[in-house]
């Protein structure tokens, strides 16, 4: 199976290795040929979980102006 774009609707197809001329004949892009091909999870870079630390919180006291 070859993973084609198909270019009326701009979305992912399969298609099987006997009718990979016949879809490139008719104007499809390969996904490795495509130029806005959209990253596939193989492709993309493995994000690094981040920890977050808990922020301090501050208290205000309430003040009391005489006037």
């Amino acid at each position: 199976m070859v993973r084609f774009i198909n270019r009326f609707t701009n979305t992912e197809m399969w298609v099987t290795d006997e009718r990979k001329d016949e879809y490139m004949a008719a104007g499809h892009l390969l996904v490795a040929n495509a130029p806005s091909a959209k990253p596939t999870v193989e492709d993309k870079p493995v994000e690094k979980e981040v920890k977050q630390t808990p922020k301090k919180t501050t208290v205000k006291k309430a003040t009391t102006k005489k006037k």
